[in-house]
């Protein structure tokens, strides 16, 4: 699908899942990774936009 919508909500999802893990769990590195995760969104919404 040329227009993305389904990979930046699965992206953006992931994104918000992991920092809520993060804040739950208080890990350094899930912290990294949902910043990874945002990262990746972001490209992903540059990409189809």
């Amino acid at each position: 699908m040329r227009e993305g919508y389904p990979a930046m909500l699965s992206a953006t999802t992931l994104a918000v899942v992991l920092f809520a893990a993060a804040l739950r769990l208080r890990s350094w590195s899930m912290w990294l990774t949902a910043l990874a995760a945002t990262i990746t969104t972001l490209v992903i919404a540059w990409w189809y936009r």
